[in-house]
C-alpha cells in the first residue's frame, strides 16, 4: 500500500488557481500549516466555501488575495465581530459574494 502521509507543503501543492476550496470554521477544523502554504504559493482566484461560518482561515485567505468568490452564510471572528479582511474586501467590491443558508 502506498503511503498517504504528506507534508503541509505537499498538500498545498494540490490547490491550484481557480479551484473551489472548502474550509472549516474557526481554528479547530483547519490544517493551518496547509493554509499558510497555500498563501505562500500565491494561489489566486479561489472559490471558498466555509463550513458553518467563515472565520479566521477565510479571512486569512481573503486578506492574502487568494479568494475571488465566497459562498458563505457569514464571515465573523465570533465575539470579535466581522472579519476585518472580509469586511474591507467586501465593501470595496473585490469579492463575488454568494450568500448561502
Amino acid at each position: 500500500m502506498r503511503d498517504k502521509l504528506m507534508t503541509a507543503a505537499e498538500a498545498a501543492r494540490w490547490v491550484r488557481d481557480g479551484m473551489h476550496l472548502g474550509v472549516g470554521a474557526g481554528m479547530d477544523m483547519n490544517p493551518m500549516p496547509v493554509i499558510r502554504e497555500i498563501i505562500r504559493n500565491g494561489v489566486r482566484g479561489l472559490t471558498l466555501t466555509p463550513v458553518l461560518t467563515g472565520g479566521y482561515v477565510a479571512d486569512l485567505l481573503i486578506g492574502a488575495g487568494c479568494v475571488e468568490t465566497l459562498r458563505f452564510p457569514q464571515v465573523v471572528l465570533d465575539e470579535f465581530g466581522l472579519a476585518p479582511h472580509f469586511r474591507k474586501w467586501a465593501e470595496a467590491g473585490r469579492l463575488k459574494l454568494l450568500e448561502t443558508m
